[in-house]
């Protein structure tokens, strides 16, 4: 068997060829090799627009001149740069050491650390106002473990803050239902299949928060963000999905989602959490 649920301890019952699913409260685990590198295609408009309603209910928490913000997994470094543009002080991370070195010779002030710690980063502890995990949560091994390590860097009263795709959503609901007729790439795409790092876990709002509270973090706002663009869908699913046919049918399908996701049920969770 699997490991325990990582939220309740129940056992994960077996539901397809690699995901497993807690009897209890609904978290979903796979047994997919973790990793880290490229992200996904088509995306970055989306991600931009996101980054910057995180970064609003920054402001809105705290708006010191002197706030600090710490962002695990920093990819393309996106969030940094919106960060700099509303002059917010922030440290980024990358656990790809070439991507970090890149980040680091545009940004400065990026560092190569990976989840769990692996090496000494006591120096970054009781530092920061503000962690951040921008799609990178769900990609992780050894949660408990990771959340603990992740408390060390923030402040008396500092604020986590999370957004990860949802088990509860439209598209993932729909994915999952046809993985079970056959139609398998679809759900596979979402689990991130074959990419250089495919998610390891999916919850939804209420696991999420006892998960958390286990630790001794205080949800203080829960939200959704958007999950598809209204442009690049096509580039977005044929960086997995080799079919161009089925490319064009699942943009075309991602299009009009795209008009009715604010009445859908939310696929990307976005919660902030402050630490007691």
């Amino acid at each position: 068997m699997i490991n325990p649920c990582v939220v309740c301890d129940f056992e994960l019952k077996k539901i397809n060829e690699f995901s497993f699913k807690c009897s209890n409260c609904d978290y979903y685990k796979s047994n997919l090799k973790p990793g880290y590198g490229r992200g996904v295609n088509g995306i970055d408009e989306l991600r931009k627009k996101n980054f910057l309603q995180i970064i609003k209910q920054i402001k809105l928490l705290d708006n010191q001149d002197n706030l600090k913000v710490f962002e695990f997994g920093s990819g393309a470094g996106f969030f940094i740069d919106e960060c700099k543009k509303m002059k917010i002080n922030i440290t980024g991370s990358e656990a790809d050491i070439n991507q970090s070195s890149l980040l680091n010779n545009k940004f400065k002030n990026v560092i190569n650390i990976s989840l769990p710690l692996n090496n000494d980063a006591t120096n970054l502890y009781s530092k920061f106002n503000f962690v951040v995990f921008n799609d990178v949560f769900e990609h992780l091994e050894n949660l408990n473990l990771v959340i603990k390590q992740i408390k060390m860097f923030l402040k008396p009263n500092g604020y986590l803050i999370i957004n990860i795709p949802s088990s509860d959503g439209f598209i993932f609901k729909i994915s999952e239902f046809l993985f079970k007729i056959g139609i398998k790439n679809f759900h596979k795409r979402l689990w991130q299949e074959n990419l250089s790092s495919p998610h390891l876990s999916y919850f939804n709002k209420s696991n999420l928060k006892k998960l958390l509270i286990k630790h001794n973090f205080e949800l203080i706002h829960s939200d959704s963000l958007d999950s598809i663009g209204k442009a690049d869908n096509f580039n977005r699913l044929n960086s997995t999905i080799k079919n161009k046919l089925i490319c064009l049918i699942l943009s075309s399908v991602l299009f009009f989602l795209y008009y009715l996701q604010k009445i859908l049920p939310k696929d990307i969770i976005f919660q902030i959490y402050k630490k007691n």
